[in-house]
């Protein structure tokens, strides 16, 4: 019996796989609106060749290195374009994240790693519909599997599956309809023309369109829950009432908005001199809706020693230490760290390692099993004094500034932006001159009568409403999450690098101590979030857009103090983001020299890139030739190694099935040893021109009991225990 691949047409087959492609294409659509995900279009493309590889049907020693190709080369493109070495940072993460993986730390798998499985899931995916489709003609759990996908995330998220469930229902009713049609054919053994399978398709398809139309224009009754997510808060007794959360830490900041109910409950108490703000994370990339973790650079650093990788300020910046003890409530049910920025080390007082995640600088365990919170720790860290002259003197930085000291996150805007928010940005700083300045005239905009502080008449954008646009010329009502993230909006709109950092205030006093010592407690009143500035050789600079709350960082107006280090001095004089400027001070001369020394280094820097760019090239192509020079070498002595599985596989059937499987074997194997049967020569002439190479009768003897099991149906287990010795030699023999 032939096999139902053999049994469709060429244009069958291909209309299948379009309708497959399109199906599984429905799964990748939402990534674009729900995660931060912005290079779909790589998978889709992947999909799409995966697809047409299996097809045509491509022996898998072409099809493996085309693929592992691709994927390597979409992880450098979205991932490794800055790294030096792509096959050893690659490599790397590939061992940190096996490490992470055996540990049990499944969230803290680098965003690449997660890529990477991703690809090769989607790559099985493909294989498994391929067989769906094609062997077993069913696609029914396949279908199922996407409707209810599509419809949770029409239902509980932001996005609208409207048109994509109609899609869904005509590609997957037409599938249906026509495997259903291949399985009864096949059932019946009749043989169908290609007209009258055309003639029955078309009523079918009709049928289909006019059902799916006339669905989508019905109307329809309106939803029993708005809004369903917290009705099922309510009904499972979460937190907050319908439609209300509580005030808190969160870690999910994707979709910001709606009222929230005070929550007095505890989170720590700390004991120290200097108030602060206590920061848990941040968070770079804005979608429209709310906050995502910049999905580049994820890579925890171990804490040696207790000192804390990261440094907040450059030297210039005037700062003194100070100590604080933090003691976590036993009930916090989250594990990390609260800090000051600032924090050069961080002591647990039960000795846990911990480690900081890459640019969101959020402090956690690095065990196994960590603890439900940190408890009690120890924290040193430098309390800053930012000299208002010295930051009135920068000026704003070009993107490849940006980019090359603190990277192209700290500028990034969705595209879905509306234009008003950055028109509206350009309108309250045009008049400034300095980076400062600028930044300020945004916060005081904010902290204007136009805007009020709530928590409880906060609305939620809409489906194809942004976050910022919403608070700013709708609602200009909200809390620290609105204020905050417009101020980053409108300052990355004009070029300003910016960061959104979540965590607690300072708290209330809660005892004052005999050492002269202050002890505050902090509850989930006293989440908030802020605003994190970088100024170019000074660092991080905090602000306080928000309605009714001080900024904890101290700005002086005194002068720059005259007394500078030499080394000060010298670092004055390096090209920063200030000699990038245009002004009217008297050094000329300088001013002119570095202008004209500025395209001999973007020179030098394109020559460094394109040499950077090269030697990336030349590792890609090297992989590449690899790849395929053991291709080659398999499929050069596929004779030899394929020989074992087939042994192997002739073992393990059933009698009655192992003597058709083993002589069509043992023909594909003389043909790949350059004996090959030519069109119209029967099975016993060429058993005879092999029998003549050999000098015996073995292949013809075979092929005698061969043809007594497949023409007479005779005993075919019979007959196979009969010439498996035989068939075994001739095999080898080959």
């Amino acid at each position: 019996m032939l096999h139902t691949h053999q049994r469709q047409s060429r244009f069958e087959l291909f209309f299948y796989y379009c309708v497959a492609f399109l199906l599984l294409w429905e799964w990748l659509r939402p990534l674009q609106d729900l995660t931060e995900t912005s290079h779909t279009s790589y998978f889709i493309i992947f999909i799409g060749l995966t697809s047409l590889f299996t097809f045509f049907r491509l022996k898998w020693y072409v099809t493996f290195p085309i693929c592992a190709g691709l994927i390597l080369l979409a992880l450098y493109l979205i991932f490794y374009q800055l790294e030096t070495s792509y096959p050893a940072a690659l490599f790397a993460d590939i061992k940190d994240n096996i490490t992470i993986m055996s540990m049990g730390m499944w969230s803290d798998m680098y965003p690449s790693f997660r890529t990477l499985l991703f690809y090769i899931l989607l790559w099985l995916l493909v294989y498994l519909l391929h067989y769906w489709v094609v062997y077993q003609q069913r696609i029914f759990f396949f279908l199922l599997m996407t409707i209810v996908y599509v419809t949770i995330l029409d239902t509980f998220t932001p996005y609208d599956a409207t048109f994509a469930i109609v899609r869904i229902m005509v590609f997957g009713f037409c599938l249906l309809g026509l495997l259903y049609f291949d399985r009864l054919r096949s059932a019946e053994g009749v043989r169908v023309s290609q007209k009258a399978r055309f003639h029955w398709f078309l009523p079918m398809l009709a049928l289909v369109l006019v059902s799916a139309l006339i669905g989508a224009s019905l109307p329809k009754s309106e939803p029993k829950w708005p809004d369903p997510v917290p009705f099922f808060k309510a009904v499972t007794n979460q937190d907050g009432t319908a439609g209300q959360n509580k005030v808190g830490y969160s870690t999910d900041d994707s979709y910001l908005g709606g009222p929230f109910s005070e929550d007095r409950t505890p989170v720590f108490k700390w004991s120290g001199k200097e108030p602060s703000y206590f920061r848990v994370e941040t968070k770079s990339i804005y979608t429209g809706k709310g906050w995502e973790d910049a999905s580049n650079d994820n890579k925890p650093t171990q804490l040696k020693d207790d000192d804390v990788p990261n440094r907040w300020f450059t030297e210039r910046v005037k700062t003194e230490v100070h100590e604080t003890r933090v003691d976590m409530e036993p009930d916090y049910r989250f594990n990390h760290a609260v800090y000051p920025i600032g924090t050069i080390t961080l002591t647990p007082m039960e000795n846990i390692p911990l480690q900081m995640m890459g640019k969101t600088e959020k402090i956690v365990p690095s065990i196994q099993n960590p603890p439900k919170n940190l408890g009690n720790y120890q924290i040193s860290f430098l309390s800053p004094t930012f000299i208002l002259e010295d930051l009135q003197q920068i000026k704003v930085p070009t993107k490849q500034q940006v980019n090359q000291q603190v990277g192209r996150v700290y500028l990034q805007l969705p595209s879905s932006l509306p234009e008003r928010v950055k028109t509206l940005a350009n309108s309250l700083t045009e008049t400034k001159d300095n980076m400062y300045d600028k930044a300020k005239a945004i916060e005081d905009y904010l902290e204007s009568a136009k805007f009020s502080y709530e928590t409880q008449n906060v609305a939620v954008p809409g489906r194809n409403e942004d976050y910022v646009d919403q608070f700013l010329f709708k609602t200009m009502i909200g809390y620290c999450d609105n204020f905050s993230t417009s101020m980053i909006v409108m300052l990355r709109s004009i070029g300003i690098p910016a960061r959104w950092v979540k965590g607690y205030t300072s708290g209330q006093l809660y005892e004052t101590q005999i050492d002269g010592n202050s002890v505050y407690e902090v509850t989930n009143n006293n989440a908030h979030s802020w605003v994190e500035v970088y100024f170019p050789n000074r660092g991080w600079v905090t602000f306080e857009p928000t309605k009714g709350f001080m900024n904890p960082e101290t700005i002086t107006n005194e002068a720059v103090a005259s007394d500078q280090t030499d080394d000060q001095k010298e670092d004055e004089d390096q090209p920063t983001f200030d000699d990038a400027r245009e002004d009217q001070q008297p050094e000329q001369p300088r001013q002119q020299e570095e202008q004209q020394a500025e395209p001999k280094e973007q020179t030098a820097q394109t020559k460094s890139s394109m040499v950077y760019v090269g030697s990336i090239m030349g590792y890609v192509a090297g992989a590449v030739s690899l790849l395929g020079f053991i291709s080659w070498m398999l499929y050069r002595f596929r004779a030899r190694w394929l020989l074992f599985f087939i042994v192997r596989k002739v073992k393990r059937l059933p009698d009655e099935e192992a003597f058709f499987y083993a002589y069509a074997s043992l023909l594909k194997q003389l043909k790949r040893r350059g004996i090959e049967k030519k069109p119209g020569m029967t099975l016993r002439e060429f058993a005879s021109l092999i029998d003549g190479n050999d000098g015996d009768h073995h292949m013809s003897e075979l092929t005698q009991l061969y043809e007594r099991a497949f023409y007479r149906r005779e005993d075919a287990s019979e007959l196979w225990r009969q010439s498996a010795k035989l068939w075994e030699n001739l095999i080898n023999k080959r």
